[in-house]
């Protein structure tokens, strides 16, 4: 009996993505690890962010993924598990289509400049933050097309139209359906008529003050601290497709 020729990795844990592990399984394809997948499902926010910044960064093969969980990309648990088969079905040996999901391109950020810290990569979300709650930084926000704003502020986010939904929304940035940008929103700023933007193009921050300490939050994850004066570049390194279901 010849080996299932599609491969696919399931990342994620719990029950949901036991669940789905076994419908892989059932469909006659085989679990590998996501450096040899054709697809993966991705269950859950940190497991779906872990494999787009693992395309971006090489540690992977260009592989389409299908988010499983409660955001805004994603199909819920139990549909996923029942839709899985149509994905190993849909690969036919070729990535190219899948049955019944349509292929997305969603932007991985490349974070450069910010230290000594090595090139970092967000699937959500950038923020630049003041290291102590409550206490106003000035940024320098300069975008592709020429243009650049200062801003009093907590802080400021760039944002995917994957992550615009989370921090940056609640920040009063607006949602961006993929294609449409990044989302790029200060953070309490000191103004009663803020500006928000949303860029076509990678921008460039600049900490303008010397006075407050400013950490770099790369899709929730502290990664050290931004030296004022020195630009910090957030540009799209790559995109990666997600599986969006299509309608029925």
């Amino acid at each position: 009996m010849s080996e299932p020729t599609r491969r696919l990795a399931v990342l994620g844990d719990g029950d949901p993505a036991a669940a789905i592990r076994s419908a892989v399984d059932g469909a006659g394809a085989r679990l590998v690890d996501r450096t040899e997948a054709d697809a993966v499902v991705a269950v859950g926010d940190a497991a779906l962010r872990e494999a787009m910044r693992a395309a971006a960064t090489g540690d992977a093969r260009s592989a389409p993924i299908l988010p499983v969980g409660d955001g805004r990309h994603a199909v819920d648990p139990d549909r996923g598990t029942e839709r899985v088969a149509g994905v190993v079905d849909g690969l036919g040996g070729s990535a190219s289509a899948v049955d019944g999901f349509s292929r997305v391109a969603h932007p991985v950020l490349a974070v450069d400049g910010a230290g000594d810290a090595p090139r970092r990569f967000a699937a959500a979300d950038v923020a630049f933050v003041t290291a102590e709650p409550a206490r106003i930084s000035e940024y320098g926000i300069a975008f592709s097309d020429g243009e650049s704003v200062s801003v009093r502020a907590d802080g400021a986010v760039i944002a995917t139209p994957l992550g615009s939904d989370g921090y940056a929304a609640a920040a009063g940035g607006p949602v961006v359906s993929p294609g449409g940008g990044l989302s790029v929103v200060p953070v309490s700023p000191f103004t009663t008529r803020p500006d928000t933007w949303v860029a076509s193009g990678g921008v460039r921050v600049t900490v303008e003050r010397e006075e407050e300490p400013v950490a770099l939050v790369v899709d929730g994850d502290r990664r050290g601290t931004v030296e004022p004066h020195r630009a910090v570049g957030v540009e799209v390194a790559t995109t990666v497709d997600l599986l969006s279901a299509t309608a029925e």
